[in-house]
Order: structure tokens, then sequence, then C-alpha cells
């Protein structure tokens, strides 16, 4: 039996090859986001979901207060791991570990930069993904030994059976030996922690005395409780932690599951707010819907088709079939196609990887020996071929034979304002998506192109490490030797976020609830000028003026107004009990996204303490500058390779996400756009097909061809029209929300709609004009006959 259908499905492919050929096309197409789209969902809901004991490992985060304001963060005191493992019988494992860093390993004739971090011991225990070589108990627990991940090893030493091997690691001025006691497994995709190399949290703590203090923070701490603890009542009982250990504490500590953490770790004022997770349900809505719009192309093509499929299942039904066989019958067509559709879209979906990993950011594979993924595969192509084909399956099978031979079988209202629903809704999607796209743009364009307070354009940053920090003052003369070069400074700030930042401002008459968080930022002369900060009032730093450095500072407008609101006319304020006069006040400069406002800035006279450097060009000739400014820092400092970046890159980082979510929806927005234009042409084939006797007897009594044109272009105005109104609202809603995640933002301009409108409905004409004309050219006495 199911052969015969086979039979009978392939024969009707071949008679039929236009409708065949557009419901593959449009199947595959939606298979193909379908898939796309789920593989980067899956590989968003599995980040760090692969460590072991995932439920009972949590990060620590703190609130911290300032007045009405509260900021929420990952960074912890250096001594809350230790602390937390030594007092809290709920706690298992606990390490501290910093940020990560770039440092050059010298491995005889080998040079190579690599990135990692210093940590605890339990980190490992944690993160536990296996090990290569070495005792996993063993690991960080004295302060001249190395770990290294297995391709931190390869890129090292070539091959992993390295431990006793000796590495010299260098890192800003100074160098260490180090020997390697252990090499570990990659961490996987799903982790958002990669590292080449790992150091010990206890050579970096006794390096660094401030790490001491409770009210300090910079490390990063992550917990694992024993089995049976329930990790909310644990939270909340470590609520006041940090301020039993420090009075003066505005911190509220609390830990917050690792799993959680990358998909739904937002908060804004200390309330959580909708993180990632918006992003993962809204590409699941677009993959769902973009294979539903699939189906609904189908159904209309097939139920377009049905007068020519009538007289087939009346002499069906004449010669004994019963409704069932031809339900039987009908579905098995579609799940053929579907079953077809959907190697084509495997294909397609191992072809255009290579791009979608380059627009997602992600290393996205198919897992092919997965058992899981073939099943879900199976899963889909079924319910999409059983969605499919169970409309027309059911409409035709449910034909009376008496109205086949009569020549009547025109759908009734209900079946017709179905169709027509499914097309509405179809370019409601359409609509949604092309306003969405459009105002996530301008938003990225006005974020990318609006002024910083300082100049990001032909601004280069050079990391100081080795002598060139040591001899930096020679570098900047050389460069500014340089007719393209127009001025040289450093700096410990690196306008992408905040590093360094205290509360311990204060100034006179100062108001409790005016407190704030002030980014400190350490700088050498000529700052001001080779960042193009612009000087509103005072002065910058001056050589002639020693006292500069000890006890001026320059504040941003941000700064000065709040200090402003409590005592008008201050020239002076205490940042750690030290005095410090106002010496001058630069316009506000961003650097955070435009998702936060300007945040308090000090910028003090220390180039001891800075780490960064930034060279200003004027030029187009770009590389030959940059070759230039590599010769100089090479000769000055030969043991470590020159590495630059451009600020305006850097900038542009701030949005990388933003950036994918509208390329995103720009790509899924056109495929919408084409598969809602193939169920247009269902819908305006099965209007031309009802009317064909119509236009028949319009043409033999003298109609023109834009007279026929109207009478199946109007079908379809009314439907687009609404659905623009319809998706024109939604869309504006959808995006206020969105917006309001910017602190700088633009406004929803009118012309948005209009333009969706005129893309949509231009489209929508084309298609439909196209059936239309076909319609028109045909010959009227065959039309008349048809009947």
């Amino acid at each position: 039996m199911f052969k015969n259908y086979f039979k009978i499905a392939l024969r009707g492919f071949a008679k039929h090859k236009l409708t065949f050929f557009i419901n593959l096309f449009g199947l595959s197409l939606g298979l193909w986001a379908a898939i796309l789209i789920g593989l980067w969902v899956n590989s968003e809901l599995t980040i760090n979901k692969e460590i072991p004991e995932v439920g009972r490992v949590y990060q620590m985060m703190e609130h911290q207060s300032y007045g009405s304001d509260v900021f929420t963060t990952n960074s912890t005191p250096g001594v809350l791991a230790e602390s937390m493992k030594e007092s809290l019988a709920e706690v298992e494992l606990a390490s501290t570990y910093t940020w990560m860093e770039n440092l050059l390993f010298v491995q005889k004739d080998q040079r190579i930069k690599l990135e990692g971090l210093f940590a605890m011991p339990d980190f490992l225990k944690i993160y536990d993904y296996g090990v290569i070589e070495g005792d996993l108990n063993s690991m960080l627990t004295e302060n001249n030994h190395v770990i290294l991940s297995e391709s931190g090893a390869i890129s090292l030493f070539g091959r992993t059976d390295v431990v006793g091997e000796d590495v010299e690691i260098k890192g800003g001025t100074e160098t260490q030996n180090f020997i390697v006691q252990g090499v570990v497994k990659d961490f996987p995709a799903s982790s958002t922690i990669k590292f080449d190399f790992l150091l010990p949290y206890s050579w970096f703590f006794a390096e660094n005395d401030w790490l001491e203090d409770w009210g300090n923070n910079g490390p990063r701490t992550i917990i694992r409780l024993r089995e049976g603890v329930d990790g909310d009542a644990f939270s909340a009982s470590v609520e006041n932690f940090i301020k039993d250990r420090n009075k003066e504490s505005n911190v509220r500590l609390f830990a917050y599951p690792l799993g959680d953490l990358y998909l739904h770790g937002q908060w804004k004022d200390g309330q959580p707010v909708e993180g990632r997770i918006k992003n993962v349900k809204l590409f699941a809505m677009i993959g769902l819907f973009v294979l539903i719009i699939a189906c609904i192309n189908f159904m209309n093509l097939s139920t377009a088709k049905s007068q020519k499929r009538a007289k087939e299942v009346g002499v069906r039904k004449v010669a004994g079939a019963n409704k069932q066989s031809l339900v039987y019958q009908f579905l098995s067509e579609s799940l053929l196609i579907t079953f077809f559709s959907g190697i084509i879209a495997v294909v397609l979906v191992q072809a255009s990887l290579p791009i979608f990993n380059d627009l997602t950011g992600k290393v996205i594979s198919v897992p092919y020996g997965s058992f899981y993924f073939w099943l879900q595969l199976l899963m889909i192509i079924l319910f999409t071929g059983i969605v499919a084909g169970s409309y027309p399956a059911f409409y035709l099978s449910a034909t009376k034979v008496v109205s086949v031979f009569r020549s009547f079988t025109k759908s009734g209202k209900g079946v017709v304002m179905a169709r027509k629903g499914l097309v509405l809704f179809q370019f409601i999607l359409a609509t949604i998506l092309i306003v969405s796209t459009l105002v996530v743009y301008q938003q990225i364009n006005y974020a990318m192109n609006q002024d910083l307070g300082y100049s990001k354009d032909q601004l280069i940053q050079v990391p100081l490490e080795g002598k060139l920090k040591e001899s930096f003052d020679v570098f900047k003369t050389e460069l500014e030797k340089n007719e393209n070069i127009e001025s040289v400074t450093r700096s410990s700030f690196g306008f992408l976020g905040r590093n360094n930042n205290t509360g311990g401002v204060s100034w006179e008459g100062k108001d409790p609830e005016n407190a704030a968080l002030f980014e400190v930022i350490r700088v050498d002369y000529d700052f001001l000028k080779t960042a193009g900060l612009e000087l509103v009032q005072g002065r910058g730093f001056d050589r002639m003026n020693g006292s500069d450095s000890t006890s001026g500072a320059i504040l941003n407008q941000t700064a000065y107004e709040l200090m402003q609101k409590d005592h008008e006319g201050s020239e002076f304020f205490r940042l750690w009990d030290e005095e410090r006069a106002i010496t001058g006040i630069v316009k506000d400069f961003h650097f955070e996204s435009f998702r936060q406002n300007v945040a308090p800035a000090i910028l003090l006279l220390d180039p001891k303490n800075t780490w960064q450097g930034y060279i200003k060009m004027n030029t187009d000739q770009i590389q030959e500058t940059i070759a230039y400014m590599e010769k100089t820092a090479i000769n000055l400092n030969p043991e470590f390779p020159f590495e630059y970046s451009f600020m305006d890159e850097n900038y542009a980082r701030l949005y990388s996400e933003d950036v994918r979510l509208r390329d995103l929806a720009q790509y899924f927005s056109i495929l919408t756009i084409i598969i809602s234009c193939l169920g247009l042409l269902g819908l305006s084939a099965h209007i031309a097909e009802q009317k064909t006797k119509e236009i028949g007897i319009r043409k033999v009594l003298g109609a023109s061809t834009f007279s026929i044109l109207q009478v199946i272009n109007k079908e379809f105005i009314l439907i687009v029209s609404l659905s623009i109104l319809i998706g024109s609202g939604i869309a504006f809603w959808l995006m206020q929300d969105w917006l309001n995640g910017y602190q700088y933002k633009i406004n929803f301009e009118w012309w948005f709609i209009p333009l969706a409108a005129i893309t949509i409905m231009g489209v929508a004409l084309i298609t439909v004009t196209f059936q239309s004309l076909k319609a028109a050219h045909s010959n009227p006495v065959k039309a008349i006959k048809s009947e």
C-alpha cells in the first residue's frame, strides 16, 4: 500500500512540476532556517551546562549601593573564597580567580603569547573537564608551577607530555621561571571561560597586598555547594557576609547559579532583568514562524490546485476509495516532499555554517554522530510534513463526488478566510522583522557614529610590556619624530568599560544619598590632546607644575556636577582620604556602551601606574606609519612582539551582540519575505484559478490587461495593507521596549513604517502581478471551456 502511495506521489510531482518545485523550495528554506536557528539556540542553552555538578555551582555576586543607584558586579574581595570555605559548612569547593591576561611564554627558541588567569586549586576541581597530564589534587598548589591547557601545551611545546618542563613567563616588566605541573583538557565551546594557562592565585595574592582588604574588589569567586544545600536559602544567608567583616561596606552579597548566569544574569538597579534569554526566545520564535510560514505555503499551493485534483479524488471515490485512504495518500505526498526538503536543508546548513558562524561569533557544527540530533530532525520533518499536509489532505479528501462531476468545487467562505488569514499572518511577521531591523540598524549606527567625547579615529592602543614600559619616554620621543604621528601618551584606561573604580570619594557638604561609583583613570601628560578630550574649564596637567601628580585631578562634567550639588564652587575633594585640587574639567566622554549613563570619572597624573600606550595619527599612510611604530617598539623592546589595535574597532566590540542581532534579523527578515511571497504566489494562483471563467468573459468583452490585473490584485492589497498596519503596531511596541535598554537612543521615526510598507507591498505586487499577467494573457476560449 505504501509503495503504491509512493508511486502515485512521484507521478503527481512529475505532473505538477512548478507546484512541486515551489513546495520543495519553500519547505527547504523553512527547514534550513529552523535547523540553523535550532543549532544556535541549542548552543546558547548549553553555555556552562557541561560543568560537572553544575546545579551546585554558583558565582558570587555583589549588589553595591551608591545612594539610590545599585551597581551589580561579579567582582569580589580577594579573600572571599578562602573565608567562605573556612567558615561556611555549606561550601564544598571555593576558588577566587582573576581576569584574563596575555603573557609572553618563552621555551628555548619558542616565544609565544598565551592567554590565561590566576586561580586557586579548587578552580580546576569545579571545572573538572579532565586531566591529560599531572595530578589534579596537586595542581595550583605551588607558586612556581603553571598549568597548561591542551592547546596551550601544543602551541608552546608541540606536544602534551610536558609535565616537569621549565618555562619562562614575561608579563609587564617582570620575568619569572615556572615548572609545568599539569596539562588539562581544553574547556568545551560551551564554557564562558577558556584559557591557555593557569597560574597559582597564591602567587598573585602575595604580589598584590590590596587583595587582603575586604573593601576592595577585583577578582571573581566561584563556589560549589555540598549536596542537598538549597541554593536560594544559602544566597539569602550570605547577604551580609562582607558587611560583617567590613562595617563600612555598601555590599549585599548573593550567590547566582553559574548555569543560568550567561542567559539570565543581568540586573538593573539591583533587580533582575531579562538578559540574553530574550534574544534566544526571539530567534526560537522566528525559527518556528519561518517553518510555519513554509507549511502555510504548502497548504495554500495545495488547495490552490484543488480543482485539478478534485476529479482525481472523485474518480478514486467512485472506484471505492474511502476518506481515510485518501488522507493517507495526501499526507504521504507532503511527508515525501518534506523528506526531500529535509535532505536539501541539511546540505544548505552544512554549506552555510561557516558564514553563519562568522555572523554569530560561534563555532557551531552539525552533530552528525548524535542520535538525538537525527531523532530531533526526524521529528521536525514529521511535524512539518503533517502540519503542511493535514489541511490539504482533509480538505481534498472531503470533496463530494457529485460536486466534482458537476464541476462545482469552489471553496467555502470559511476555507477562503482561513487561507487569507494565513497569508495575513505571514506578512505581519515580515512587517515586524523589517521594522525591527530598521530600528536596530539605526540605533547601532547612532551609537557607532555618535560623538563619544573623545576621538577614536586613527587612535591606536599599544600594550606597554617589558622595556617598552621602562623606556616609554624614549618611545614617545622617537614616535613623535614621525610627521604622521600627532601625539603619544599612556594611561591605565581602556575606554571600553570600567576597570578601576571606587566609592571612596568625598567632598565638603557631601550628601550621603549623593554617593556614586567614580572611575579612576591614571594618565600621563598629553592624554587630553592624544585622546581628543575637550577641556571645558581649568587646565590640563602641566609639566611646570610639580604638584599635579600629588594633589591635582581632572574631573569629567558628571563628576564635577555631582560635587556641585552639595557645595557649589567647590575646588577640592578627597580621594581615599587624600585631598585633591580640581585643576580642570573635561567634557563627558563615553567609556561604556550607550546602554549606561556616563559615569563620574577622575583623571590622575600617575605615569608609573599605566600600562596602555596611545598613539594619535594624522595621515592616510596607515600601514607605513604602523610599520614605523613596530620598528621603533622592537628596537626598544625586542623580547616582546609588537601588538596594537585601533580604538574605533575596539569600540565596535561593545556592540558586537547588537550587531549580530541586527544582522540575523536582517537576513531572516529577507528569508521571511521570500517564503511569504511564495505563499502569496499560491494565493494568487488559487484566485486566478477560481476566476478563470470570469477573466475569459472579461477578455471576450474587451477588458484591458490592467483591468484584469485589478481583478486578482484587489484580493491581496487589503490583506497586505492590513498586515502592515498590524505588524507595524506590534513592531513599534517591541522596539520601544528594546530601545528602553539604552540610556542614549534614537526616536522611533515615522518613516520606518512607510519604508517597510513600500518594501513589502512592492515585493508582493511583483509576485502577484507575475501570476496575474499569466492569467490575463491566457486564451479566453480555453478559459470559458474550463468550466
